[in-house]
């Protein structure tokens, strides 16, 4: 509730600066064009590679370059958008909830596939990341790599890890996640809808669990129950690993 506040404050006291482009009046339009342009691109193209997420992603990196904004100043004047992105989070229980009677009946299996996928999935790329002489602040942006980013920037912030960071390295692997995981499993012919969600979800979080409502909703329905799982046992049990 006080990250909520928070953000709400910053949001709104953003709009009581001069216009500028890092003003919400300029990043909120350039945010709604840039994700329409990326999906049209999409849509146009049919390829996963130009997820409209990337396509956004690039446009809005050029215009903030072009412009010298920063990122901080960017998170303040998109205030509004990322205090859509726990609504939005939560609406992705709907699917959950029209699948509810499928997903009891893999209770136990989902728990343990779960269990490991959460703790394989940031331990990995922390491992390479220390084998490659990774800093302390770029090993804690990658624990919080496969959790949905409302939750990683809280993690973030409580851990003393840098959220810009944090956001970028969430932000790409659930592109890389949506982008390429459908086709891996597809390679390693692995084509339960349940399987494939869950794989999703707890290593692409939302837009992953994006990608795999366009599969099905049953995709999306175990992708978003990945996701949600996922983010709450990170949240629980990373603060107590880093404190150690």
């Amino acid at each position: 509730m006080n990250e909520f506040l928070r953000q709400l404050h910053d949001a709104t006291a953003a709009f009581a600066e001069p216009l500028s482009g890092h003003h919400p009046l300029v990043l909120l339009p350039l945010n709604v064009i840039a994700f329409w342009l990326g999906l049209k691109l999409y849509r146009r193209s049919g390829t996963p590679i130009l997820h409209p997420i990337v396509g956004a992603s690039l446009l809005v990196f050029v215009a903030l370059a072009l412009a010298g904004t920063t990122y901080p100043d960017y998170q303040r004047g998109s205030g509004f958008l990322y205090l859509l992105l726990g609504p939005s989070v939560v609406a992705l229980a709907v699917p959950l909830r029209q699948n509810i009677a499928i997903v009891r009946q893999a209770g136990w299996p989902l728990m343990l596939g779960l269990l490991i996928g959460a703790v394989l999935a940031p331990l990995v790329a922390v491992l390479i990341a220390l084998a490659l002489g990774g800093s302390l602040t770029v090993l804690l942006a990658l624990t919080t790599k496969s959790v949905t980013t409302p939750v990683a920037l809280a993690l973030a912030e409580e851990m003393g890890a840098i959220q810009s960071l944090t956001a970028g390295v969430v932000a790409f692997t659930g592109i890389v996640g949506a982008v390429f995981g459908p086709a891996i499993l597809k390679r390693l012919e692995i084509t339960d809808h349940r399987v494939v969600g869950f794989a999703i979800g707890v290593n692409a979080h939302a837009i992953g669990t994006v990608r795999a409502l366009e599969i099905s909703a049953l995709c999306g329905a175990f992708s978003a129950l990945a996701m949600g799982l996922c983010g709450a046992l990170t949240a629980l049990l990373l603060p107590l690993f880093s404190s150690l």
